[in-house]
């Protein structure tokens, strides 16, 4: 079977492997078990959803560990409810503790980001984490730099009027990018980064999109520098990250949907 390996004991020969497929690269053979067709191996993106939705785990991937696999919890009911007031009361934070974040919930919830979709699994998305808070201060005094030079008064106005505009006072900074030629890279950060920012919302960490930080890393060489980009890799998204200082007792409103429906 190349890269697939059945338990024919357990495969129950439903074909739920092959109808999950996103490439196609899964076939029947002669009884019915799953067999990777002729010629069609180079088409695996190695997304794991054939082995992901095999109920009886008779089917394993030679190129995806099942050591790396999660069970996938399924939701109590009183969970589910939980999950549209967390996304409808996030909030971007402008406001933070002067507390750093423990490194040990910075690094999960970037595991809940690396895992985000991404076009045809390409996985192109990097990071830059900035967890020195004195790291995040000399980004934001980078920056303002940057929007000195390129002429934004009201900006350089509060900055020198003691308020700290760049980055609001965020302790650390997650900076999202992907390589320069590929396609999906805007789409598949800011993607991860929705993941990253709900998972921090739930974790009851504060965050906010890093718009001026994005754009002074796309024109900025000092900024570059300081984050150390890879090279041939473009920044397409940042989060401010910290404990907020404050909470939110209500909902802003929204315009309505925008939407035709057919």
């Amino acid at each position: 079977m190349s890269f697939l390996c059945l338990d024919k004991v357990n495969c129950r020969r439903d074909g739920i492997c092959m109808e999950v497929c996103p490439g196609g690269v899964i076939t029947a053979d002669a009884e019915g078990y799953p067999v990777v067709k002729d010629g069609a191996e180079a088409f695996c993106n190695k997304c794991g959803h054939c082995v992901a939705a095999c109920a009886t785990g008779a089917l394993s991937h030679e190129r995806l560990p099942m050591i790396d696999f999660l069970p996938n919890r399924k939701p109590r009911p009183e969970t589910v409810a939980e999950v549209e007031p967390l996304m409808l009361g996030r909030r971007s934070v402008r406001a933070y503790k002067n507390k750093p974040v423990e490194h040990a919930l910075l690094e999960r919830i970037l595991d809940v980001a690396r895992r985000a979709p991404t076009a045809v699994n390409s996985q192109q998305v990097g990071w830059v984490m900035v967890e020195d808070p004195a790291k995040t201060r000399r980004l934001a005094e980078l920056g303002m730099e940057w929007l000195r030079a390129a002429g934004h008064p009201r900006y350089v106005q509060l900055w020198d009027e003691g308020r700290e505009v760049f980055l609001r006072g965020a302790p650390h900074v997650a900076v999202a990018h992907a390589p320069a030629d590929y396609t999906w890279g805007a789409a598949d950060c800011a993607i991860a980064l929705t993941y990253m920012e709900l998972a921090a919302a739930a974790h009851g960490l504060g965050a906010c999109w890093a718009g001026l930080l994005t754009r002074a890393a796309m024109a900025h060489a000092g900024v570059i520098e300081a984050l150390e980009l890879p090279q041939g890799r473009t920044v397409h998204g940042a989060l401010m990250l910290g404990w907020p200082k404050y909470r939110y007792s209500l909902v802003p409103p929204r315009n309505a949907a925008n939407a035709t429906w057919l």
